[in-house]
């Protein structure tokens, strides 16, 4: 039996990594990067610049996937506000008009910070409302895909985590503790943070799944930030100490959405999975 075809954007990025390592199982994979090709970890690597719309269109179109994981993304502290909007909004943009010239299934992927954190908890439908750089722009790609590729899927979803590979935010926490700098943990900011096993495996059923639109892909557990590292620190046995301390995210900021509580029914049912929160996973391991 022929494999589908399956391209996936930003494979050496923590999310990429875990999706190409199930995708290479059940499809013919080309995985895409920028910069780092050591951290490719399964498929075979493709350099693709999205910021470049005729380089995006041209290699897209020479291989001609039957899909395409959009996992690619300039996040907080990987980029400025132009660098977001360019690989964000327009990379997606340029993406969407790849599918669309190939024909390929497009499912996108997107995050809760779209939203303001005021009106919790949020529906897939829920109209953008974002309140910083990183979720304008994607809010913006998230125009762009409908716009261009009306049948495509998008994904939004919240602090992904792992318990056998360290994530980067747990990574960065660890790594200030360990220069003996203080940790502010909020404790107002709500999130459902995702096992990146649970998003990996949503992301590929979307592939053959007949839905478009927006759709949620979240942790059913709603935790304070300030909760949420307090046990990643557990887990991977980082004795936190006095220099963890609570805080207010609405003290410093207010471009810092509070509660994003997304609901997840839909998607659950579609895709025939249940999104487990951090303690039952945590529990399983």
């Amino acid at each position: 039996m022929t494999r589908k075809t399956l391209l996936l954007t930003g494979g050496s990025g923590y999310l990429g990594q875990h999706i190409s390592l199930k995708a290479v199982e059940r499809f013919t994979l080309f995985t895409g990067y920028n910069r780092r090709v050591d951290q490719i970890m399964a498929g075979q690597p493709v350099a693709l610049n999205l910021t470049d719309q005729v380089e995006t269109l041209r290699v897209i179109g020479e291989l001609k996937p039957q899909a395409i994981i959009h996992a690619a993304a300039v996040n907080p502290g990987d980029g400025d506000a132009e660098a977001m909007r360019l690989m964000n909004e327009q990379g997606a943009r340029y993406v969407a008009e790849a599918a669309v010239a190939v024909g390929a299934r497009l499912v996108h992927v997107s995050t809760d910070v779209v939203h303001d954190g005021r009106h919790a908890p949020y529906t897939d439908e829920a109209s953008p409302t974002p309140l910083n750089a990183y979720g304008q722009s994607k809010a913006a790609g998230e125009a762009m895909v409908r716009t261009v590729d009306p049948q495509a899927a998008i994904v939004r979803t919240s602090l992904i985590y792992g318990l056998s590979v360290m994530d980067r935010g747990t990574a960065g926490f660890i790594e200030r503790l360990k220069s003996g700098q203080k940790l502010v943990l909020f404790n107002d900011v709500i999130r459902q943070p995702v096992w990146v096993e649970t998003l990996a495996e949503a992301l590929l059923r979307l592939v053959d799944v007949d839905f478009s639109g927006l759709l949620n892909v979240v942790g059913r557990q709603a935790l304070t930030r300030e909760e949420f590292g307090r046990r990643m620190l557990a887990w991977w046995g980082v004795e936190a100490g006095d220099l963890v301390q609570s805080g207010r995210a609405a003290d410093i900021s207010d471009t810092i959405p509070l509660d994003l509580r997304l609901t997840v029914d839909k998607a659950e049912q579609l895709l025939q999975m249940t999104f487990p929160g951090v303690d039952e996973v945590i529990t399983r391991q």
